[in-house]
Formats: structure tokens, sequence, C-alpha cells
């Protein structure tokens, strides 16, 4: 899992220190803060080894030095300590000292610290974070040695990342312990490289994959619940937004707990061939289309045939004037429409707008009539109040996909569908964490 970046790599610590220096503001590493970041790493040092004695005088059940009547087994007497390095989000400890046993040593787990682990779990959290808020995996190097005072290799940051894979697939796999009443689906389009099986040199003389670009979609799902909470329940690539992958992934949501005895509205922009997958999964369910797009598709419709145009110096600019005003005049009537209180109040609102714009823009009427009835479905049932204005469009999906797009600007092209996985994976949980702390902070 590798994304493209117009930068080179550091290679040594040397090369490394050089570019913070000339790169970044200010000195870096002064005196006083390195005099300050001793102390932080050496307090640190200290509370992990009192935490491991800790932990093996519980494993234990004895204190040190403690006498047996029946003396001391080898698996429970102690045999000094061996050392160990440990890479921090303080900066790398170069001489842990690790409690150890005459035999057994194997049998121990730590609670604080895995067996053979380089890399303390907080600074490899951080840095999986600063991956899915943009950074490539050529940039996480850099980042690493600010902190580290070491250049860690590309190959050990696509680790870091790519053990968040197990992550995604035990939260696509698993199934929702609340099933949504309210669920919103949309797709989005990215970039992934896909190998075509030829083998390359490049100019260092290494043989790599040849890759070749594609288009995918990423068909999400984002589930409401009448507290007002949301989250992103699932998420599949697909070549397309047909019938078929629509099929695939309902049937995935179904798996989830996603049926038609959970699911009460299921809202989308209309897209192309998820009616028949709806009606194989969700029948009876009522679809609910976006207002917004609804709108939008109105406005893309309008021809204004008929604009009278000012008798102004430059008439170049007095038409598009004339369409910005009839697009305004004819959004700001749409918006009236569903300001109704109940269907028939929306649709007695629709009709007297059709009745004013027929004439003059008979396509835009003729195509704000199909599905019509479908952009207030949220009236039809017992919706709670709280899930009306979230579900009337499509805005909180389309807020996500904006910030998958502006990190996917960042990243470049996904060099993998496992890439664009964690990075869909990593920000979904991030926005979802975000918003439930917007929740708990209100009055």
């Amino acid at each position: 899992m590798v994304f493209r970046h117009a930068f080179r790599q550091p290679q040594n610590p040397v090369e490394s220190e050089i570019i913070n220096r000339a790169g970044l503001p200010g000195n870096v590493k002064n005196e006083l803060g390195l005099q300050v970041q001793d102390v932080v790493i050496t307090a640190v040092q200290q509370v992990m080894e009192q935490a491991w004695e800790e932990e093996l005088r519980a494993s234990l059940g004895l204190d040190r030095y403690e006498p047996l009547p029946w003396g001391r087994p080898a698996e429970w007497t102690r045999s000094g300590s061996y050392r160990r390095q440990l890479l921090t989000q303080y900066g790398p400890i170069a001489d842990l000292h690790v409690p150890k046993l005459r035999r057994g040593n194997g049998e121990l787990n730590w609670q604080s610290l895995t067996r053979y682990e380089r890399g303390w779990g907080p600074l490899l959290d951080q840095h999986v974070m600063g991956y899915g808020l943009g950074l490539s995996l050529r940039d996480l190097p850099e980042i690493m040695a600010l902190t580290l005072g070491e250049v860690v290799s590309l190959t050990a940051c696509n680790r870091i990342v790519s053990s968040v894979t197990a992550h995604v697939e035990a939260f696509k796999s698993q199934p929702l312990a609340s099933p949504p009443p309210v669920v919103r689906v949309d797709g989005m389009w990215v970039k992934i490289a896909y190998p075509t099986g030829e083998i390359t040199v490049d100019s260092q003389g290494r043989r790599r994959p040849a890759k070749r670009k594609h288009r995918r979609v990423v068909l999400s799902a984002l589930g409401m619940w009448p507290d007002g909470h949301w989250d992103i329940v699932h998420w599949q690539i697909a070549e397309g937004e047909t019938a078929e992958s629509w099929q695939a992934f309902l049937g995935h949501l179904q798996k989830k707990g996603m049926t038609r005895q959970t699911t009460e509205l299921v809202g989308s922009d209309g897209a192309k061939g998820l009616e028949s997958a709806l009606d194989r999964y969700l029948l009876g369910i009522p679809p609910q289309r976006c207002i917004f797009h609804k709108m939008k598709t109105l406005a893309n419709h309008l021809v204004c045939n008929d604009r009278e145009l000012d008798h102004a110096e430059d008439p170049d600019q007095a038409v598009p004037q004339a369409k910005r005003a009839r697009k305004k005049a004819i959004l700001a009537n749409a918006s009236w429409v569903y300001e109704g209180k109940s269907a028939a109040d929306i649709e007695s609102r629709a009709r007297l707008c059709a009745m004013i714009w027929r004439a003059r823009e008979p396509e835009a009427v003729a195509n704000g009539w199909v599905n019509f009835h479908q952009t207030f479905a949220y009236l039809s049932g017992d919706m709670a109040p709280s899930l009306v204005p979230l579900i009337r469009t499509t805005n909180l999906l389309e807020r996500f996909h904006k910030e998958v797009r502006r990190k996917q600007r960042d990243l470049g092209m996904c060099q993998s569908e496992q890439g664009c996985e964690v990075v869909w994976y990593l920000l979904s949980r991030r926005e979802t964490a975000k918003q439930r702390a917007a929740l708990q902070n209100r009055p």
C-alpha cells in the first residue's frame, strides 16, 4: 500500500537534520528543548519500568525477595533484567530495563508492551492518524524523524499503516449492535492503481510492478439514529453504480443486521441501479430522494429562452446575469415548496409553482415532477423529529465525501484497494468521533 508523492524520502539522519534546519522556522531542537526532552524521556522510562515491576509482581503473586518455605522454582525466580530500545512519541528510549525470569520469559505477556514491539502504541497511533489526515507514506518518515531523531524506512511506515487493515476487516464484517432506522447511501468516484502484470525498471535499477490507473466508485452507507448521532456503517469498492454492485452492497448491509424490520427509510440522490436493488433487499421501505439534488437538477434544466436582457453596455454580461436571476427565483420557489408541514401542503405548493413556471421553463418543471413524491417520503411515517433535518438531504454523507476528497488530493492516487479502504476507515472513525464529541458538549 504505497501512495505517490512528489518529494523524495530522506535517506539518513544527517540529511533529515539538514532538511529540518533549512525547512522549518526557528531552531527545531535548541538547548532548552533538548533538556526538557531528556527529562520527559527519563520520566517515561521510570514509569514504564515501574509498571513492568508491578505487572511481574501481580503475575507471580510475590514481592521481590519474598521467601517461600518450599523454595522458588525457576519460573518464579527473577533473574535481573535485559535491555531493549523503544521508540515513543516523546523520543527514543535507548536503555529500557525489562525484568526477566530464570525460565519462562516467553510466557510473560506484558500489558504495557507486546513482545518484540519496537514502537510504542501511542506513537504508532499518532502517525497512523497523520496518514489519515493527509500525510503520504513518504511524509511519515520525515515527521517521525522530528520525534525519534532517526529516519524510519518507508517499508516500516508501510507496515504501520497496513496494520490498520485488520481493524478495517473487523469493522466491515462485524454486525451492528443497533441497526439504524434511517440510512443514507451514495457513491464517490476515486482513482486506484491496479497492477498490469508487467515489470518495469526504475532509474535506480529496481524492478517494480507496473500499474495503471482505473476509476472506481466507493459505495457508502451512513446510518442515523433517533438520538441524533450518525455513523458510517459500511462501504464497498465497485466498478460502477450498477444494479449488481448496489445489490452486493445492500446484501452486505443485510448481513450486518439491516433488514426490512429494522429500516424505516433509505435516502439517496437517485443513483442508477439502486431502485432495483432496494426492491430486492428492502422492498416496501420508502426511498427518500435528496431535496438538494432535486433542486440542483431543476436548476440544471433551466433554458431561459424568454429572458429579458437589460440594455447594458456589455450584452455579454447581461446574459449570465439574467440566467442567475432566473435560477435564483426558481430555487427560491422550490425552497418555499419544501417549507410545507405535510405531504398535501407540499403537493399544493408544488402545483402552484408549476403553474407559474410551466410556460417559461417547461423542461425544468417536467423534470421536477419526476419522482417528486420521493422527496418528502420522511412525512409518510412516524419519524423522530431529530432525524427530519438530517434525512431531507444527503448533506451528511456529502460532507464526509468532501473530507475524503481533501485528503485524497494530498495523498494522490491510491496505489491499492487496501490503501483506499484504510483511508476510508480512518476518516470515518475520526468524523464519527468528532460529531459524537459535539453531541456530548451540547447543553
